[in-house]
């Protein structure tokens, strides 16, 4: 198994009916086996969860896998998965008012849009439950897991995992609470003609939790989201955080005066959905995948691998059956890693599968239109788009660090560096508190470089495919957050 040969194999097809997106921001390589399993067990189900509760027009999201990449798929309410051509609007307000599958979404669109019960989950999240996650968590990683005896520690790496689903399913249940408040204001500002990085900024300074105020427990995993990435106890220093105070921007001006309540009411909702959003995602994903990640490198230890990291490509089950006598792994898991490094190299599309036509939305009730704008805006805004995107209103001049590594990052970081680099998760929070600027080669302007990058008043340039292969390290650069441009300084 070569580089060429599985360059020279690999096709990206289209996993099934419909349009489907890579999630690059998150996961710009091939997946490990067992977080591929836990992924497709708990993403459809908790999306489904809050669609439903909340009245948006899909029914879940749709996981699949193309060599080692993640895609995900809508699934529509009702109709087909792929739609050349969109819908008359009169079959699509018929459709929307008759059938009882859109009347159900109608009603608890209205409902959430009139109720915002976000508010009071965001509410819930910050007074009761974070803390009833905290102290799971905290039981868990109190386990003297190098003590246990053989049956102790196969019910502790079980116990893991279902912790790490329950805390997945949480996760992406939240999301509703988390993300649409956020849909709903860009949709709204959509209408009276404000662009999204406009309508972003007053969502600045909303979220101490973005810029890394919180310190994170031992281990959660911050330089990514994968079972192969590091958690905090694993990294080698950690640099001091730097407090920043941020303003929102004020959209009154730019509203019409008589929709001022209504802004008031959009702005609040999406203040508290950034911090829950990344709160949550630390408290219920990245700490019960690093007490997994834990275990299974115990698991490693204990059936005398020579790298225990080399569990990490291993699911689960097949770890308790080799500790339980059921043969050696290692051989199958070196091929694993090595499969997955060279799926990892390869240029995955970013969509695979005819575009979705989308209906006409204003053709559907109000409510559901509005909840359906809301959405796609977000999810538009997440991914990376054709042309890259701008955070900021001033450039800034400094010397590149291009690097893909958090731990490299803070040997290198200098107060005003331009980082460059694939995309940043909570590792990266220390870093960027001083860097001068920070470009991602995925992403838009609600990932999680975008959210950091308001957060620390610092410009970006979000969605650079090429600027690893542009920029070296060491090179001065200009980055132009308003042109959405990285170019190289001319030296004097």
């Amino acid at each position: 198994m070569t580089a060429q040969s599985i360059e020279a194999d690999a096709t990206f097809k289209p996993p099934g009916p419909g349009e489907w997106r890579r999630l690059a921001d998150h996961f710009p390589g091939a997946l490990t086996a067992e977080y591929r399993r836990i992924y497709v067990e708990t993403c459809p189900a908790g999306m489904a969860a809050y669609m439903s509760r909340y009245g948006v027009l899909a029914r879940s999201l749709d996981v699949a896998f193309v060599n080692g990449h993640l895609y995900v798929s809508p699934v529509p309410v009702a109709g087909p998965r792929e739609a050349k051509k969109a819908p008359p609007a009169v079959a699509v307000w018929v459709m929307s008012r008759l059938l009882p599958a859109f009347r159900r979404r109608t009603k608890a669109a209205r409902a959430a849009i009139e109720g915002r019960p976000w508010c009071e989950v965001a509410d819930h999240w910050f007074t009761t439950e974070r803390a009833q996650w905290v102290e799971r968590n905290s039981a868990m990683e109190a386990v003297d897991v190098q003590g246990l005896d053989l049956a102790s520690f196969l019910d502790h790496l079980r116990t893991s995992r279902e912790l790490a689903v329950d805390g997945y399913l949480r996760h992406f249940d939240l999301h509703g609470d988390d993300l649409i408040p956020i849909g709903l204001l860009l949709a709204r500002c959509g209408e009276w003609g404000i662009e999204p990085s406009v309508a972003l900024h007053s969502l600045d300074g909303a979220s101490p939790v973005s810029a890394g105020a919180v310190e994170p427990e031992a281990w959660q995993i911050v330089t990514g989201y994968d079972l192969d990435n590091l958690a905090w106890c694993e990294l080698a220093q950690r640099a001091p955080r730097v407090p920043i105070t941020v303003e929102g921007l004020d959209l009154h001006p730019l509203v019409p005066t008589e929709d001022h309540d209504e802004l008031d009411r959009l702005v609040t909702d999406a203040r508290l959905a950034i911090p829950l959003r990344d709160d949550n995602g630390v408290i219920t994903g990245a700490w019960p995948m690093g007490l997994l990640r834990r275990a299974m490198l115990e698991a490693g230890r204990r059936l005398g691998f020579a790298d225990p990291t080399l569990a990490i490509e291993a699911t689960t089950d097949e770890l308790a059956s080799a500790l339980s006598g059921g043969g050696n792994l290692s051989a199958s898991l070196v091929e694993r890693r090595q499969l997955r490094r060279l799926q990892s190299r390869l240029d995955a599309p970013l969509t695979l599968g005819p575009r979705f036509a989308l209906p006409p939305l204003a053709a559907l009730p109000r409510p559901l239109a509005l909840m359906a704008a809301g959405m796609l805006t977000f999810a538009d805004n997440m991914s990376t788009a054709a042309d890259p995107v701008g955070v900021g209103s001033s450039s800034h001049t400094g010397t590149a660090i291009v690097v893909d590594d958090a731990n490299e990052a803070l040997d290198l970081i200098e107060p005003g560096a331009v980082v460059i680099t694939r995309f940043t998760s909570p590792s990266w929070n220390m870093i960027l508190a001083h860097a001068g600027a920070v470009v991602t080669t995925t992403g838009g302007l609600t990932s999680h470089a975008a959210v950091l990058a308001r957060e620390l008043g610092i410009p970006a340039v979000i969605g650079d495919r090429t600027a690893m292969q542009r920029v070296s390290s060491g090179q001065l650069v200009i980055v132009d957050p308003v042109a959405a441009t990285v170019s190289l300084a001319r030296e004097s």
